[in-house]
């Protein structure tokens, strides 16, 4: 019986592809994964199963071929972290399946500015609704956010100040690893003003020298 691997494969770039995640796609027969995901790997001339928005079909072209076929689910930063693994993990048994790890873009946002992030509340907003955002924000010191473009950073700053949320430092991270890489260090009043972000790492952190 063939195992599905369920691979992360870093924040984007291939520069953050771990060499075991490399191998295990070079070996399987199949790539499963989001547009962006799949585009790093055409060369490799994979079968591909297109999986946003088609998760169902995915899963079930996954249960129907994973015994004749090697399947590599790709995932963007590591599965461990708001990645399908939750997902296909009610379809498949835990023998079924090996997960690889990946590097996630939360860990290259923390490196960027060089702090730990041992200490941070995680959040994500991608197809989310977090109601309690504003909770979340005051009652944590450090909050670290995949934003969605539903609730771009802009909007987040605004619905934080309109909540009476201040002191706090805002670093945005947008396309991080990739040559147009932009990182913007503010506060929430400034960023509130700012336009333009795509999906991004947030993080949101007191600023005890104001």
């Amino acid at each position: 019986m063939n195992k599905v691997y369920i691979v992360g494969i870093g924040p984007g770039s291939e520069d953050y592809l771990l060499p075991v995640a490399r191998k295990e796609i070079k070996r399987s027969d199949v790539l499963v994964g989001g547009k962006r995901a799949l585009a790093l790997f055409r060369d490799l001339n994979k079968e591909e199963i297109y999986l946003e928005g088609h998760f169902d079909q995915a899963i079930r072209y996954i249960e129907e071929n994973r015994n004749r076929k090697r399947i590599a689910v790709l995932v963007s930063g590591d599965p461990g972290l708001y990645s399908f693994l939750g997902q296909i993990s009610k379809f498949l048994k835990k023998e079924e399946y090996v997960v690889i790890p990946g590097i996630s873009a939360i860990q290259v946002a923390f490196a960027r500015i060089g702090e730990v992030w041992q200490d941070a509340k995680i959040i994500s907003l991608h197809g989310r609704k977090v109601d309690n955002l504003v909770t979340e924000v005051k009652a944590h010191g450090k909050i670290a956010l995949f934003t969605d473009s539903n609730f771009p950073p802009s909007q987040i700053a605004s619905c934080l100040l309109e909540n009476d949320v201040e002191n706090r430092r805002v670093v945005v991270c947008e396309n991080l690893t990739y040559p147009d890489e932009k990182i913007v260090d503010t506060n929430l009043e400034t960023l509130s003003q700012m336009r333009g972000f795509g999906l991004c790492v947030m993080i949101i952190e007191e600023d005890l020298e104001r």
